[in-house]
C-alpha cells in the first residue's frame, strides 16, 4: 500500500450509502419476486425477497398465520423440509463486458449452495455474514438464472451435532419450549429454535440485500472508522480504515480517496495504490479544537448531534464509488476503580460518557419478529422511540437474536440510546472445529466494521451467560475441563482477540453477566460470575414475594431481570380462536413457553390480588386475568427497578452498593404471548412501560416499606455527577455536580457548563406526602418534607408506620395507604405505597369512567376519568385504535383526571369514544 495526502475542498458531496458513478460502476438489485418451492411436497410460490419461505407461503394464502393459535407446533414441518429460490434475471451488454462483476448477498438464512445459470458459485452457512462472489464467468448478456438451494436449518444442525466428536450442551432446550434441538451448531439467530418467551420458527430464505455489482479497476468494498479524543484531550482524531476490491484482472490499482467531514470544513484526499494483497488504507484525520464540533449525549443528557463522514474512491480510470459514516463526538469508558480501601468490596462498573458517570436505565432488546422482512423502519422507531420516551439511556441488545439492520443503529444513534451489545452467542457450549471459528471470525469481523463507528454502541460482549454456563456447569458435564478448552478457543482466541483487533478502542467484556476485569484476571471464568462487589449480574426469581425490595441483589449493575405479564387482549385477538380466550386453554397455556407456565404467572398474582371469580363469565375472566397479571408484572419490575436506583449514590458497609445500571428483561416481544416484555407485539404499551416511564423518571420518588419502616428515597439523574472519594475510607459516593469545576478540565467543559444547569431545580426541593383512607377523600394527614441531596440517592424520610397512622389517625393498615409526590403532582415525580396487600385492603367498590374526551389536535384528545372512590390500577384502553396515553395503570387519588390519548392514526372523536374503555380493580370483583 502507498499512500500521498493533499487537502482539497470537494465540490459535491455524495450521500448514499453505496453509490457508483453511472459511467462504468454498475450495481442491479436481485430484490423482489422470487420463485420459492420444496421438491418434496411439490409446493411452488411467488415470494418476496428479503423473505422466508414462511412468509412466502402465507402470502399466497397456502398456509395462515404462522403465529395463528398453535401453528408454530402444527407447522414445524415446513422448518424442516429444504427450500429454493430462485428467479431469472437480465444482464447488459456492458455489465457482461466488465471486467468484474460481483454477486453480493448481505444475509443468506442460512445454509444454501447458489447456482447461476446452472454453475456452481459459492455456498453459505452463517446468516450474520455477508457473502461475495465473483460471478463474471458465470453470466451472459441476456437472461440469466439464479438459485439458492437451502438445507433445514433443523436437519443441518442435527448433522452437524451428530457429526461432531463429542456432545456440545444443551441438545435441547425446555418441552414448553416446543422448539429444536442443536441451534448451537449452526450460525443462526438462535432464538429462532424456540427460547422461553418467543416460538420455534427455522427459516429459510434471504434476509436482506442481494444484487450485482460491476466494474472495471476497483471499488471501495466497505469503509471503517473510530472517534478517538484528541491528544491531551484537546480536539478529535478521525482513525479510519478503507478496504477495496480489485478486478480479477487488474491485481493492482491507483486512485484518490477523498475524506470529508459534513458541517466542517474538514476535507482530505489522498493518492493510494491498492492490491490484492494490500487492500486496504489506513488515514487518520485531524479534527481540530477550534471546529467545535457538538458532542453527541446519551437519552436526557444533551443533543445527539451526528456527523456525515463521506468516503468517495474514484479509480484511475474514472470508476467512483462512494460510502457515509454517520458520527457523533463523544467519549465512553466502563469505570472499575476500587470502591474502597478494602479489596475485598470489589470494582465500581458503570459507563462514563463524555467525563460524566451516567446511570444505564434501560431494557433488553430481542428480535422484533421471528420473520425478520417484516419489522418496518416504522416499527423500530415506535419501539425505540418508546424506549426513549420512557426516559431510557440504553437497551441491551441479547445474544440470543441478530446483529440488526442498520436502520435499528441509526434509530439508536438519534435518539441517544446506548447499547450494551452482546455477541450472537447465547446459553449453551459451542462447538470449536476450525471450520466453524473461522466463521465466526468472517462474522465478527464483518459487523464490527460495518458497526464500531456508531456512537451508540457503548460496549461488545463475548455471550449471554455463558461465563455463568461454564463456571456453574449448568449442563453438568462430566469432563468440564474439555468444555472449559472449547471456552477459551471461542471467547478469547476467536472473539476476544477479532474484537479487540478490529476495534481496540471500545470496551469489550467477556459475557453478560460477568465480574468485568476480574473475568479477565480469572481466566475468562470469573469463580463467581453473578458477584455483587463486581461486573453486571442477571436476576429472576419467581418464589419470591417480587413486589418488596428484601431478596434483591445489592448489586454494581444489573442487567437483566423481570417477570412475565400477559400482551393485550386486543392483540390476542387475530391469533386466538373464542374458544381459546380462558387463561388454561390449551392454546394459551401452549403460548407460555416458560418452564412452569401461566402456573408461575398465576402464583405470582394471587400473592397480591384476589384471581377473578369462577362464576365470571368468559371472555371477562380472561380480561381480567391479564389486567392483573399486567398490575403484577408492572408492581414487580418497578419494585425491583427503584431498588436499583435507590442504591446508586452510596455504599452499604459490606461494600454493595453504587449501583449503575438498570436494565430489565425485555423491552419487546417477539410475538402475541405472555412475556417479560413492556412492549407487546402490536406495540401496545403494557402497564410495565407506562410505569417504566415512571421508575425512570429524571428525577424519583420512592417509598417502600422497610418492615415496619416507610423509607421514601429521592434519586437523581441525567444531571451532572461527580464520583467523590472519602479521604480516609475511599469509599466511593456519586454527588451531584454543584461546580462544573468539579470535572477535571478536558476541552469539554462548556457542555457540561450547559448541562449543570438542571442540576439546580432537583437537588432541593420538597417531598409531599398524604395518608388517605380508602373510604373518605378527606386527607387523613399531610407531610412536608424540605430535602437537599447530597448524594445522587438519598433517603429524604423514614418513620415508623404505627407512628404515623397514630398521627393520621388511621387505625388499620388495610383502610389506608400513602401516596406522595415532588414539588408539583404534575411534575410526573409521584409515587404511592400501600400499606397492606390489595387484596386485604378495603378498596371500595369505587365506579369508574368516562366523563369525557375532547380532541384537541388532529390525533390528540383530552380524556377526563372520574371515579366516585379512590381507584388503584385505572386502566385505560383504545380497543383496535392503535396509540398511547400519557398515564395509565395510575392510582386515582382525586375524584377527576385528565389524561392525554395521542392516536397513531386518524381518528375522530366519536369513533375513539365507542371503543375507550377504563378498568379498575374494583371492576375486577364486581358481582
Amino acid at each position: 500500500m502507498t499512500i500521498m495526502k493533499k487537502r482539497v475542498v470537494l465540490c459535491c458531496v455524495l450521500v448514499s450509502l453505496f453509490r457508483a458513478s453511472s459511467a462504468s460502476v454498475v450495481r442491479q438489485d436481485l430484490t423482489g419476486v422470487w420463485t420459492v418451492f420444496n421438491n418434496a411436497t411439490g409446493l411452488s410460490v411467488q415470494g418476496r425477497v428479503p423473505g422466508t419461505m414462511y412468509t412466502a407461503l402465507r402470502d399466497k394464502d397456502v398456509i395462515h398465520d404462522p403465529y395463528y393459535r398453535d401453528n408454530n407446533i402444527r407447522m414445524a414441518w415446513i422448518g424442516h423440509e429444504n427450500w429454493t429460490y430462485a428467479r431469472t434475471f437480465e444482464v447488459s451488454s456492458a455489465m457482461a463486458q466488465s471486467q468484474s462483476v460481483l454477486l453480493v448477498a448481505q444475509g443468506i438464512d442460512t445454509v444454501s449452495t447458489v447456482v447461476i445459470n446452472g454453475q456452481h458459485v459459492g455456498s453459505t452457512d452463517n446468516m450474520f455474514v455477508t457473502y461475495t462472489w465473483e460471478v463474471k464467468p458465470y453470466i451472459k448478456p441476456g437472461n440469466n438464472t439464479i438459485q439458492l438451494a437451502f438445507q433445514s436449518a433443523t436437519e443441518y444442525a442435527r448433522k452437524q451435532a451428530a457429526s461432531y466428536p463429542y456432545d456440545v450442551p444443551p441438545d435441547c432446550y425446555h418441552a414448553a419450549e416446543h422448539g429444536e434441538c442443536h441451534v448451537n451448531f449452526i450460525r443462526k439467530a438462535q432464538c429462532s429454535f424456540a427460547w422461553d418467551w418467543g416460538p420455534s420458527f427455522p427459516t429459510q430464505g434471504i434476509w436482506k440485500p442481494i444484487y450485482l455489482v460491476a466494474f472495471n479497476s476497483a471499488i471501495l468494498d466497505q469503509t471503517t472508522l473510530e472517534v478517538l479524543p484528541g491528544p491531551s484531550g484537546q480536539g478529535w482524531v478521525l482513525k479510519t480504515r478503507s478496504y477495496f476490491r480489485t478486478s480479477g484482472n487488474r491485481p493492482s490499482t491507483t486512485g484518490h480517496l477523498a475524506i470529508t467531514l459534513d458541517k466542517t470544513s474538514i476535507s482530505e484526499t489522498h493518492n493510494v495504490s491498492v492490491s490484492t494483497q494490500v487492500n486496504w488504507v489506513e488515514v487518520n484525520i485531524t479534527v481540530p479544537q477550534s471546529t467545535n464540533v457538538q458532542l453527541w449525549w446519551p437519552n436526557g443528557y444533551g443533543n445527539q448531534t451526528l456527523y456525515d463522514v463521506i468516503f468517495t474512491f474514484t479509480s484511475s480510470d474514472g470508476e467512483m464509488t462512494s460510502q457515509k459514516r454517520r458520527i457523533g463526538f463523544r467519549t465512553a469508558e466502563l469505570v472499575q476503580d476500587p470502591v474502597s480501601a478494602d479489596p475485598k468490596q470489589g470494582l465500581t462498573f458503570y459507563f462514563r460518557i463524555n467525563g460524566l458517570p451516567v446511570f444505564m436505565k434501560g431494557a433488553n432488546w430481542v428480535p422484533a419478529d421471528s420473520f425478520l422482512e417484516r419489522v418496518t423502519k416504522d416499527r423500530l422507531r415506535s419501539l425505540l422511540q418508546s424506549a426513549a420516551d420512557a426516559h431510557m439511556t440504553g437497551l441491551r441488545v441479547w445474544g440470543g437474536g441478530i446483529y440488526e439492520t442498520d436502520v435499528f443503529y441509526d434509530l439508536a444513534d438519534e435518539l441517544g440510546l446506548l447499547l450494551y451489545h452482546d455477541m450472537m452467542f447465547s446459553d449453551g457450549f459451542y462447538p470449536t472445529n476450525p471450520a466453524f471459528l473461522a466463521s465466526v471470525t468472517t462474522e465478527l469481523q464483518q459487523n464490527i466494521r460495518r458497526l464500531m463507528h456508531r456512537p451508540s454502541i457503548a460496549a461488545w460482549d463475548g455471550s449471554n451467560e455463558n461465563e455463568n454456563a461454564i463456571r456453574a456447569n449448568w449442563y453438568h458435564v462430566k469432563n468440564v475441563s474439555l468444555y472449559y478448552a472449547d471456552y477459551i478457543k471461542l471467547y478469547r482466541d476467536t472473539v476476544m482477540a477479532t474484537v479487540t483487533r478490529e476495534n481496540p478502542s471500545r470496551v469489550y467484556l467477556t459475557s453478560s453477566p460477568s465480574n468485568g476485569r476480574l473475568s479477565f484476571q480469572q481466566g475468562l471464568e470469573a469463580q463467581d460470575p453473578q458477584s455483587d462487589f463486581f461486573g453486571d449480574i442477571h436476576y429472576y426469581n419467581d418464589t419470591i414475594d417480587q413486589w418488596q425490595p428484601y431478596d434483591y441483589h445489592v448489586s454494581r449493575f444489573t442487567s437483566e431481570y423481570g417477570t412475565r405479564g400477559y400482551c393485550s387482549y386486543q392483540t390476542l385477538l387475530p391469533v386466538m380462536k373464542a374458544s381459546d380466550m380462558t387463561y388454561n386453554s390449551t392454546v394459551a397455556t401452549d403460548r407460555q413457553d416458560g418452564a412452569g407456565g401461566n402456573a408461575v404467572n398465576f402464583n405470582q398474582t394471587v400473592m397480591h390480588l384476589n384471581w377473578p371469580s369462577d362464576t365470571t363469565p368468559e371472555p371477562q375472566r380472561f380480561k381480567d386475568s391479564i389486567y392483573l397479571t399486567q398490575i403484577n408484572q408492572a408492581m414487580a419490575v418497578k419494585a425491583e427497578t427503584e431498588h436499583y436506583r435507590r442504591h446508586q449514590g452510596s455504599l452499604q458497609d459490606d461494600g454493595r452498593g453504587l449501583t449503575m445500571g438498570a436494565m430489565y428483561w425485555m423491552l419487546n416481544d417477539i410475538w402475541q404471548a405472555p412475556t417479560y416484555a413492556s412492549i407487546d407485539y402490536s406495540g401496545r404499551w403494557k402497564m410495565l412501560h407506562y410505569y417504566a416511564r415512571k421508575f425512570f423518571n429524571p428525577l424519583l420518588v420512592s417509598p417502600y416499606l422497610n418492615g415496619s419502616i416507610l423509607e421514601v428515597h429521592v434519586v437523581v439523574d441525567e444531571i451532572p455527577t461527580v464520583a467523590i472519594r472519602d479521604p480516609l475510607t475511599h469509599r466511593l459516593r456519586f454527588e451531584p455536580m454543584r461546580d462544573v469545576y468539579d470535572v477535571p478540565k478536558s476541552g469539554r467543559g462548556k457542555n457540561i457548563r450547559e448541562l449543570s444547569v438542571k442540576t439546580k431545580g432537583v437537588v432541593n426541593g420538597t417531598l409531599y406526602m398524604i395518608m388517605l383512607r380508602w373510604d373518605n377523600w378527606v386527607p387523613l394527614k399531610f407531610w412536608t418534607v424540605p430535602y437537599k441531596l447530597n448524594t445522587t440517592a438519598q433517603s429524604v424520610f423514614s418513620q415508623n408506620v404505627s407512628s404515623m397512622m397514630s398521627d393520621a389517625n388511621c387505625t388499620a393498615t388495610a383502610d389506608c395507604f400513602v401516596y406522595c409526590y415532588l414539588n408539583d403532582p404534575l411534575s410526573g415525580s409521584d409515587n404511592f405505597v400501600f400499606l397492606a396487600e390489595p387484596k386485604d385492603s378495603n378498596i371500595q367498590n369505587a365506579n369508574t369512567s368516562i366523563s369525557e374526551i375532547r380532541q384537541v389536535e388532529t390525533r390528540i384528545f383530552t380524556v377526563t376519568v372520574v371515579t366516585d372512590a379512590h381507584a388503584p390500577f385505572v386502566w385505560l384502553e383504545a380497543g383496535s385504535i392503535m396509540g398511547r396515553f400519557s398515564d395509565n395503570g395510575f392510582l386515582m387519588y382525586n375524584q377527576a383526571k385528565l389524561v392525554n390519548f395521542t392516536a397513531w392514526q386518524n381518528v375522530d372523536r366519536l369513533t375513539l369514544q365507542d371503543q375507550m374503555t377504563v378498568t379498575s380493580l374494583a371492576d375486577v370483583y364486581r358481582t
